[in-house]
C-alpha cells in the first residue's frame, strides 16, 4: 500500500515535506516511525499525529439495497507525523526539530 508522510516541525504548521512510500500495513497513531537514508549520517524519527483516508465509491446514490455490494476503493492514505529526536538522530533532523534549521 502506498502511504504519503507528512511531517510537521510542530503542532498546527505547515508541513515541511513529505515522503512516500509502499508498506505492507499502517502505522497507528502514536507510533515512531524511523526513516534512514543511506546516503546521510544518522535517522529521522517521527511520531505519527493522524491518518486520513480517502476513498472513492462508485455508488453515488445516498444508499442501495443489502444484495447488491457496490466496493469503493481506496485513492490516497495519508499519515501526519511530527518532528522527534532520537537516539541517531541527523545533526539536521535535530535541528528542524528545535525550530532552528536555516
Amino acid at each position: 500500500m502506498k502511504i504519503q508522510f507528512m511531517l510537521f516541525p510542530d503542532e498546527g504548521d505547515e508541513p515541511d515535506h513529505s515522503l512516500t512510500f509502499e508498506l505492507p500495513g499502517m502505522p497507528q497513531t502514536g507510533d515512531r516511525v524511523t526513516i534512514s537514508h543511506p546516503s546521510q549520517e544518522g535517522c529521522t524519527d517521527f511520531i505519527v499525529r493522524r491518518i486520513h483516508w480517502n476513498l472513492d465509491h462508485p455508488d453515488s446514490g445516498p444508499s442501495h439495497r443489502a444484495s447488491e455490494f457496490v466496493i469503493g476503493t481506496t485513492s490516497a492514505v495519508t499519515v501526519e507525523c511530527e518532528f522527534q529526536v532520537g537516539p541517531y538522530a541527523s545533526e539536521e533532523h535535530k535541528e528542524v526539530a528545535a525550530g532552528t534549521a536555516t
